[in-house]
Order: C-alpha cells, then structure tokens, then sequence
C-alpha cells in the first residue's frame, strides 16, 4: 500500500465505487469495467481511474485476467476499504433484491441471482418528512393532524419531535405530545398536515426517559427445540454461549423494546413455528400494549 493513501480522504463516490469493487471481486471471483460504469453511471474511462487507483494502493489484491477482460482477486487478497463481511455483500444483494434505489451503494446486476419478499413500502409525502426533520433539527414543534387508531377522525396536535425511529416496519417521529403531556412516537404515514410552530417545547428531549434509557433484552432459543436445533437456531440469530444454552443479547433503546417484541413475535405465548422465545416471558406484559388498545404506538415506554 503506498504510503500517501488514506481511504478516509476518498471523495464519497469515488469510495463507494471502490468498495463495490473489491467486494465483487472478493465475493464473486471477479468484476470488470463495463459492470462498475453501468450500476455508478460514470465513463469506463472514469472507471479505469478507480482501477489503476485500487491497484496502486493496494498491489498484489487483485489481478487482471486478459482472457476475461476482468480483475479477480489474488490468493494474498485482503479487504482494505469494505470489511469483507457476508453481511457487506448480503446487503448489496438485497438492496437488488428489493430494488432499493435509495441505498448508498447501487445495486448492479450480480452473478448471483436474488430475490427477497417484497418490503413494505408506505406512502409519506416528502413535505411531512421535511417538516418533522427541520422541527428537530430546529428544536421547534409542530402543529399536525394526527390520524390515530384510537379515534375515528383526525384530530389536531402540537408536538416536539427530537429524534426518528425505525420499528423495523415503519418510520416514527419521537415527540412530546403537548395533548399527553408525555413522550410517544407518531407513525410518519399518519401524519396528514404539519405546520412549523415557533415555540419551545414544554418538556427538553433529556426528559425522554424511554428514549435515554438503555435496556438489553435476553433471547434464547425456544425451550421446545433440540440441543441440536437450539445450536443452529443460536448461529442463526448470531447468538452467543451463556453456560449450557445460547442467548441474543440485544441492546436497544428502551422505547424500542416494544417494537422488538413485536417484530419477532416474542409476545406470543403459543406458537409451535417459533424459534425464539424471550428469557423473561414478563417482558412482553411490561413493554407492550395490549393488542387493538393502544393510541400512537405498541409500546408502553412512552415516559
């Protein structure tokens, strides 16, 4: 590697692009220079650069096959910008999979065929999103109309958002809820209107206790599984050994614990499909509404 290279000094492009290289060619054996031009939409002639770039920095990583007009990785090859993850080139997959456009690497055609099951994909104007990331990056509030399970109209809210969350399905704004007088989280797709209102917010983001507050939540492997399904189960969810059993030890944001729960299907007492289970079953009553009762959210760490 030549002394002068530093990756963290790549423009942002230029990284992406290389990092595509070199997990293609780790991954798939090899990559060439029309694939590069035709998923970044830059000029072989740029994509050259990018290669002769690659090779100064790092001889010896990869080698050009004349009979394949394609670059494959040598036997001393060594991921230098990318981490040479499963998980790295698996998210490049399923970003092709899904037809992400919105991922920072492009998703190219590959030599390995994919498919995922189609994700959810709600419908949020961009003026709602705009205003609810300008609020918190502004730390101003909002007045929105809110469509929440509970009520059968809208209904109309002054809220501080200071923070997005991802449940795993959905986007929510963490706000304070001047109605509540506490903090809940609003699905972004349920906002139908929101308006800047230049006012500071009643109660500072610190008091978000749910949201400061760290927990880590035990997973195990079902207790009705084999000694020898729970090991496979464990390698699976990327368990670690805990004495005689495996568990997930998953750290998390207290207001997400319910969204988790969920998400898994942890909450179920009875279910003869599942894999996993929650060390502690109370868990499920402390952090989750019940199901059809609750407003904005499922969970009950809203203060």
């Amino acid at each position: 590697m030549t002394t002068d290279f530093n990756v963290d000094k790549l423009r942002f492009a230029q990284r992406q692009r290389l990092t595509f290289i070199e997990s293609v060619a780790f991954w798939e054996g090899r990559v060439d220079r029309p694939r590069v031009s035709s998923v970044f939409n830059v000029s072989e002639n740029h994509v050259t650069k990018d290669f002769r770039l690659y090779k100064d920095a790092f001889p010896g990583n990869l080698q050009y096959d004349e009979t394949a007009r394609a670059y494959r990785p040598t036997r001393k090859f060594k991921p230098h910008i990318g981490k040479g993850s499963a998980e790295e080139y698996l998210a490049l997959l399923r970003a092709q999979a899904e037809k992400n456009e919105g991922v920072m690497v492009p998703a190219g055609t590959t030599a390995v065929t994919t498919d995922a099951v189609p994700p959810l994909r709600g419908r949020l104007e961009a003026a709602i999103l705009n205003a609810v990331t300008r609020a918190i990056s502004s730390q101003t509030g909002l007045t929105v109309s809110y469509q929440s399970r509970s009520r059968a109209e809208p209904s109309a809210r002054k809220v501080w958002p200071h923070a997005l969350l991802f449940s795993g399905t959905r986007w929510h704004a963490r706000a304070y809820d001047e109605e509540r007088n506490t903090f809940i989280d609003l699905v972004l797709q349920r906002i139908l209107t929101a308006t800047a209102l230049n006012a500071a917010t009643p109660r500072p983001s610190s008091e978000d206790k749910a949201w400061a507050r760290w927990v880590e939540i035990d997973v195990v492997p079902s207790r009705a599984l084999s000694a020898s399904q729970a090991e496979v189960v464990a390698r699976e969810f990327g368990m670690n050994q805990a004495g005689r059993g495996w568990v997930w030890r998953a750290r998390m944001r207290e207001c997400l614990v319910g969204y988790f729960i969920y998400l898994h299907r942890l909450d179920l007492k009875s279910d003869p499909q599942r894999l996993i289970e929650l060390k502690d079953p109370a868990l499920a009553q402390r952090y989750l509404m019940p199901r059809g009762g609750s407003d904005d959210n499922i969970s009950k760490a809203t203060a």
